[in-house]
């Protein structure tokens, strides 16, 4: 899925990281949907949520974040 679909994981990272006030899970849920096909969209939106849980400062870059965005993100994600 990661080589398929390379694009729409990067910039749904992007888009759930850098607007940390929207519901993250609803941003995955809409961006699969209106880019992957149905046999697939389970396992992306999966994916997607694995790539979240495990992001850190090293990656951010892979997914054109900065620090700051990042660290604003963590810290809603701490008080939810």
């Amino acid at each position: 899925m990661r080589l398929a679909y390379p694009d729409l994981i990067k910039q749904t990272i992007h888009a759930v990281v850098t607007r940390p006030g929207e519901d993250a899970l609803h941003a995955i849920a809409q961006a699969v949907t209106a880019r992957v096909p149905e046999p697939d969209g389970a396992a992306v939106q999966s994916l997607i949520v694995d790539e979240l849980r495990r992001l850190h400062e090293g990656v951010l870059a892979r997914y054109g974040l900065r620090p700051s965005e990042f660290a604003a993100w963590k810290k809603v994600q701490v008080e939810r």
